[in-house]
Order: C-alpha cells, then structure tokens, then sequence
C-alpha cells in the first residue's frame, strides 16, 4: 500500500523534531522543509536524536544529515522564523506546504507561525514539552467560524502577549519551568505525529470529520488528557475574542 504524501514545513529542528522526523518519514511519502537558525551544541545530545559528527552544524543541515534526507525531498532553511520570510524566495514553501510544524521553544515564533497559518488557511501542528510533561495541539484555521476555541491563542493568551521562551501552560496539568528530558521530547513527537495521523484523512483526503477529532493532547508521563472537537463547542469563548 502506497504511503500518502505530505508536504510538510517544520519550524524549529531541535529535540521534538530530531525524534518526529523518523516517524513521518515512515507514515508518508514526505517532501519537507525544515527551519532552524540555531547551532548545535554538544550539551543537546543527551536529549536530541543527533551525532557527535552534527556537532557544530546548523540543526536544519544536520537533521538533515542525520536522516539522509534526500536534495529532492528536503528544503533547508537557516535561519530563524519570523513572518518577514513571506517577504522573501523562502514564501513559496510556505505557499505550498500542507500542513506547518511548529517545534520551537518561544511564544514570538509560535505566534508568528500561527498567525502565517491563519493568514495562508494551513493546518499547523503545535507541539510543547518540558521536564516531564508534554503537549501536542492542532489548529485548522477553516474550523475557527465553527469552532472559536480550535484556536490555540484563545486557549493559551501567553502565545499573543509573552514574549519569552517559556512553554505553553496546559489546562490540566501544567507543563514546569525545568530543563527538558530527552523522554519528554519523544512523548511530544509521539502526540504530534498521531494528531496528525488522525487528522490526515480530513486535511488531506477530504473524509468526513467527525466531533470525536482530537485537538489536543495533554500528558504528564502519569495521564493523558485528550480535548477534543466537541470539548471545543462547551468551552465559553473569552471576553478579549471577542
């Protein structure tokens, strides 16, 4: 059976990403662009999936090494993301992309992302993590009139006004304020790539979707909350959206 394909732009290539990459490539037919202005470090080799050789590299060149991405299936960009890149040769990847992948570890950059999948009508996959909690969340910006809280800004408002690199505070548990565990980067990989298995039918196959669509998955090593389309229709729309 033929995989399907996906054009898939990441934005952010670090820990999250180094154990997501692996798994896409053998759920799709993957084209993808990664972007990452970000240098890697030998102290983040205990928690993301690089070589010792990677040290050194750019983390989009060396994930891409990493990985023997192919020169025809993988776009590097090495630089830092930020909405000025639609400006820029770099806005036909995002034009044609499927669905954004957002692994940074900063509000600016997810807002920006979020609101360039607003702005282009593109699903993106948020994901978070810390020391022992993980997050993964799914906005598609068509749904927004039917379902207001799908949006991810209205749930989390830290994303539009802070402008540190903090996490994203999750409704249950909340993620903490410590250093992140390589166990926690691959649980977050884990709960993006099964969002986005689940959502890919709909997305990309135009199924019919149903109430029962996980938007959200939430997870501490000890629990597991998962929010879903209809959690979304009970949840009272804040007074600042409006």
């Amino acid at each position: 059976m033929a995989k399907p394909k996906l054009n898939a732009l990441i934005v952010g290539c670090g820990g999250v990403t180094s154990y997501m990459l692996p798994a896409l490539k053998n759920s799709f037919d993957l084209t993808v662009t990664l972007v990452d202005g970000d240098t890697l470090e030998k102290r983040n080799l205990d928690r993301q999936l690089f070589r010792n050789n990677h040290v050194g590299l750019n983390k989009a060149v060396a994930l891409a090494k990493a990985y023997t991405l192919r020169k025809d299936e993988c776009n590097v960009v090495q630089q830092y993301f930020d909405k000025e890149m639609l400006d820029t040769e770099y806005k036909y990847w995002f034009s044609t992309a499927d669905v954004f992948i957002c692994a940074v570890d900063n509000h600016p950059a997810r807002r920006d992302l979020l609101h360039t999948a607003k702005e282009l009508n593109k699903p993106c996959l948020v994901m978070a993590n810390e020391y022992s909690t993980s997050q993964a969340f799914m906005y598609v910006p068509h749904l927004e009139a039917q379902y207001p809280m799908i949006n991810p800004v209205l749930r989390y408002p830290e994303i539009q006004t802070s402008n540190t690199g903090s996490p994203i505070s999750c409704q249950g548990d909340a993620l903490e304020s410590t250093p992140q565990l390589a166990i926690a980067n691959q649980v977050s990989a884990s709960l993006g790539n099964l969002l986005l298995w689940n959502w890919a039918p709909y997305l990309f196959d135009d199924q019919e979707r149903g109430d029962w669509y996980p938007v959200e998955y939430q997870t501490t090593f000890s629990k597991l909350e998962t929010i879903t389309l209809a959690d979304l229709a009970n949840i009272t729309v804040p007074s600042y959206a409006c």
